[in-house]
């Protein structure tokens, strides 16, 4: 996501950066039927060797992990404020619908978090809590301009169309192709959120 300068400091003294996660190589049991059991377990090692290097994720720079601790909890915000949108204006099935949907945003990018060693800032916090002031600002202004149904699909549309400009952003900074499956699948569906927001 794009980090203003008043927050890139704070983001960046808050991430933790434990290095690329590697993915252990199974061990051989041998297991099937036959001799020749040392040589295919030779081959059977340096295959799972070749597979664990295939699949190891590059490192990230500190921009690129700060990207994903904001996204993380930028996609809180849109999860949060659309639950207690749906809360205040139940007629309105936008928001029950696109709270689910934020909340698999959210788990993807947990998901990153975990593959690539970084703290997850959204770990035990509590629906409308965020670290980041930028988003917790954010969240609450938008939170009380929907004091109208118009308002709350107006305040809706305003966090898609940011998501939308941000993951722009995230498709410049990263090469993962990882990452780039998740920018590219929120990219869509924040598309399709932003319809529903504004039809």
């Amino acid at each position: 996501m794009k980090i203003s300068t008043k927050v890139a400091s704070t983001l960046t003294a808050a991430v933790l950066i434990t290095g690329a996660v590697a993915v252990p190589a199974m061990a051989g049991n041998g297991g099937g039927n036959g001799g020749g059991n040392g040589a295919r377990q030779t081959q059977t090692n340096s295959a799972q060797a070749n597979s664990t290097q295939a699949v190891t994720p590059a490192a990230l720079t500190p921009d690129q992990t700060a990207d994903l601790v904001y996204w993380v909890e930028e996609e809180k915000v849109a999860r949060d404020l659309y639950l207690e949108l749906a809360r205040q204006y139940p007629d309105l099935s936008q928001f029950a619908n696109i709270a689910k949907s934020e909340q698999k945003h959210m788990d993807a990018v947990r998901n990153l978090l975990a593959t690539y060693g970084i703290a997850d800032p959204t770990a035990g916090e509590a629906e409308g809590v965020f670290s980041d002031p930028a988003l917790a600002a954010m969240y609450t202004d938008l939170l009380n301009s929907a004091t109208t149904p118009e308002a709350a699909l107006a305040a809706g549309a305003t966090v898609e169309r940011q998501d939308l400009e941000d993951l722009a952003y995230a498709k410049t900074l990263f090469t993962n192709q990882d990452v780039l499956r998740v920018v590219d699948s929120q990219l869509r569906a924040s598309q399709g959120h932003l319809n529903a927001f504004t039809r």
